[in-house]
């Protein structure tokens, strides 16, 4: 029988907003509070995907090698303490024959060295780089709502499997939950 496992990231397997934790971590205290208030007085009404490449261009630097250590250090720190004990207990239950996938907004940067270690497959927003530098903008669409769908089917052929686990907590994983033979909704505590 074949399984595949699809979670969401961010407040489903994770207790907090990775990408808040990100701004904080990268730019420390007051920088941030800046990078909030420029973001709250020039974007009030803008959506969040927005507002990650309003950070991503103009509070970050472009050397992607100094952020990719920057991700690599931020995930390595926090991951202990950003990932839900219970996601962790239910995920040493799966069988080793079945898939395992983090689908997520969040950048591939820092969730690629966790999925890595954690021997899981990763769907996410990707940053764009251009001659060794980040341009501050997405390469691919936001991994959100109906772009998580699409970015499943191009690489799964889910037909291939007997049981499709999916489990999400927000209105953008309602269109993924819809793929599940099996939907798990806030199951994480």
């Amino acid at each position: 029988m074949k399984k595949i496992f699809i979670f969401d990231f961010d407040g489903t397997i994770s207790n907090k907003d990775s990408f808040w934790l990100l701004t904080f971590y990268s730019l420390g205290f007051f920088k941030n509070i800046k990078y909030w208030i420029y973001v709250l007085f020039f974007f009030p009404f803008r959506k969040k995907s927005q507002l990650k490449e309003v950070f991503f261009k103009n509070f970050i630097g472009n050397d992607i090698n100094s952020f990719n250590h920057l991700c690599a250090n931020f995930i390595s720190k926090l991951s202990d303490r950003l990932i839900k004990e219970s996601f962790l207990e239910f995920v040493k239950n799966i069988d080793k024959d079945s898939e395992i996938v983090i689908v997520s907004a969040s950048i591939s940067n820092y969730l690629k060295p966790w999925c890595d270690k954690m021997d899981f497959d990763l769907i996410s927003t990707e940053l764009e780089v251009i001659n060794g530098e980040l341009t501050g903008r997405f390469s691919t669409p936001n991994c959100n709502g109906k772009e998580k769908v699409r970015r499943i089917k191009e690489k799964y052929n889910l037909s291939e499997y007997d049981e499709i686990h999916v489990f999400g907590n927000s209105k953008g994983d309602l269109p993924m939950l819809e793929l599940g033979t099996d939907k798990y909704y806030k199951f994480f505590k």
